[in-house]
């Protein structure tokens, strides 16, 4: 097939960002099979140049809008611009931040004498833009926020609704996305499918450079429910665990760590911030802990410490997306949480086997041929033959 996607970020393998990674693992196993032209921002990481000669070694054609970095007073200024334009309009802010007539420029010069067969567009936010008419189209949606209140959340549940409307298939990666969808859309029901992503499955991490007592958290924090997380393991659930082990030790690991976890750090507790690799953390960790209360989707960064065969302890909400049997700790108090911590402390051959049982269900169940497979079934629903 020949396929256009639209992603409003640059797909990295080694991307802080989440999103990024998800995005790059979906495109490089479809270059395996399909010609994908990619239209993409690009920037500010400094990242982004090696990212762009990476996508282009994969055969894709790229089409990218460049974001400069803003500093000191431009930061201040396009800020200012924002919210003008936000308290003057309907939109949400979220889709403002992506908002380029650059954008629909390099959208129209991609397709300008190419004859798609289907258009991909990865968020919500990249759906404002107009694609080919007339080809079959897939949004996958990351964000379905159906319980939020307020009025940035009341314009982003209307803006949503309307962007949904355009696109033949909507892709979730869990069913409690499916359902919040439904639930703001009854009238789209029909056109929603759950794919789960996938993971590149690691080399295993190495028992004999596991640390006794060592905790670790791993999460990007420009995501808001990151710092909740890694706030209330801290606050709440770590002292429970050091009560009964007292040589607890946590790591906190993350890109863009705001005041609030910064001021985190003590002697029992490390907050890197950006790191370029995040293995040696997973390698030392003795248990992996995602106590996730806010948000939505899967979280690339726990199935990354599964594919890695770490014991993980996390929340119904940071399960989400998996199998019910998947080999993990799932708790939901601060309490319950630090139990099953201490008992993973406790027994190194139950934190072994729960690793070894995590890695076999990723490969399992999360690969990226899998989540491209069932993306041809959608496909074939929509008279594609991919």
């Amino acid at each position: 097939m020949r396929i256009l996607m639209a992603a409003p970020l640059l797909p990295h393998p080694a991307s802080t960002a989440g999103g990024a990674v998800v995005i790059f693992g979906e495109l490089a196993t479809l270059a395996r099979r399909h010609d994908v032209t990619l239209v993409t921002f690009a920037g500010p990481s400094p990242s982004d140049p090696d990212g762009l000669e990476t996508l282009r070694r994969l055969g894709i054609t790229l089409h990218h809008v460049w974001r400069s970095p803003a500093h000191g007073l431009a930061v201040l200024l396009r800020r200012a611009r924002l919210t003008t334009r936000w308290a003057s309009g309907s939109d949400p802010m979220r889709a403002l931040k992506f908002q380029d007539p650059a954008m629909q420029a390099a959208l129209d010069e991609a397709a300008r004498g190419s004859r798609f067969d289907i258009v991909l567009v990865e968020d919500s936010a990249m759906g404002q833009y107009r694609y080919p008419a007339g080809i079959p189209s897939v949004l996958t949606d990351n964000d379905v926020r159906s319980a939020d209140e307020g009025v940035e959340a009341r314009r982003w549940h209307a803006y949503q609704r309307t962007v949904w409307r355009r696109f033949d298939r909507l892709q979730v990666y869990t069913e409690r996305d499916a359902a919040g969808l439904r639930r703001l859309a009854p009238d789209l029901a029909e056109r929603v499918r759950v794919n789960p992503f996938g993971v590149d499955l690691e080399p295993a991490t190495d028992s004999t450079a596991e640390r006794e007592d060592e905790l670790v958290f791993v999460g990007g924090f420009h995501h808001s429910p990151n710092v909740d997380a890694a706030c209330w393991l801290v606050e709440e659930i770590f002292p429970l665990v050091r009560a009964k082990r007292g040589s607890a030790h946590l790591t906190i690991v993350g890109a863009d760590p705001p005041r609030a976890v910064r001021a985190l750090a003590s002697e029992r507790v490390t907050v890197t911030g950006f790191v370029p690799d995040v293995a040696p953390f997973l390698q030392r960790a003795a248990v992996v802990v995602a106590p996730l209360r806010r948000g939505s989707g899967m979280r690339v960064k726990l199935l990354q410490a599964l594919a890695r065969g770490k014991a993980v302890v996390t929340t119904p909400l940071g399960a989400e997306g998996l199998a019910p049997d998947a080999p993990l700790r799932v708790a939901s108090s601060a309490p319950d949480i630090a139990t099953a911590v201490i008992a993973l402390l406790n027994d190194a051959e139950a934190r072994r086997s729960l690793g070894v049982g995590a890695r076999g269900f990723v490969a399992e169940h999360h690969s990226w041929s899998g989540f491209v497979d069932r993306l041809a079934a959608t496909c074939r629903e929509l008279g594609l033959d991919p």
